[in-house]
């Protein structure tokens, strides 16, 4: 089991939540303390989460300049104070309440999964194994691209620019091949 978490900076607004194992079911929640009784009941092994706590005195850290140089757009964890207190206290929760069952967690952007998979719709998920009938919100639909991304993560075919770029290796291999046979 994996999931994903769209996180907003204040509780009280609802933020998208998915997990992903056979089937996919997707919440939306709008505390912590939700959360973390999710995560206690589904026992995901990953979270991939739309923030991180890992933060930079500049604009952009060093991973996340790399990733602005490569062209995706995303925004700096320097401008989301709020959130990443709240980010940190859901991990701080989730340690002392789920101890050794914590999930991993990891950050992911979805426009840039979405982007790196081609995934802008409920066809594009379903490209991908997964049915969208559980999805009722952006938010929901987000977190579910971030259970995609922590897949990718769990099968080891990711970069990590500090956010978690899945890399979908079917293509690579082909866009390396093309690239080759055009040097030929």
């Amino acid at each position: 089991m994996i999931a994903g978490l769209i996180l907003k900076d204040t509780p009280g607004r609802e933020c998208g939540l998915a997990f992903l194992d056979e089937e996919l079911e997707t919440y939306s929640v709008e505390s912590n303390e939700e959360i973390i009784e999710l995560l206690d009941e589904k026992n995901p092994e990953v979270l991939a989460a739309d923030v991180s706590d890992e933060t930079s005195l500049k604009e952009f850290n060093k991973n996340e300049e790399e990733l602005k140089e490569e062209g995706h757009i995303f925004t700096p964890v320097s401008h989301e104070g709020e959130k990443v207190k709240r980010f940190e206290a859901l991990k701080a929760g989730c340690r002392q309440h789920l101890g050794q069952d914590c999930p991993e967690f990891i950050r992911f952007e979805p426009q840039i999964t979405a982007d790196e998979l081609a995934i802008h719709s409920d066809d594009g998920l379903r490209s991908f194994g997964v049915e969208t009938e559980d999805i009722h919100s952006a938010d929901e639909f987000d977190a579910a691209l971030g259970a995609i991304t922590a897949r990718f993560y769990q099968q080891g075919q990711f970069k990590d620019l500090g956010i978690v770029v899945p890399q979908n290796l079917d293509g690579d291999e082909e866009a390396e091949e093309s690239e080759d046979s055009q040097k030929a």
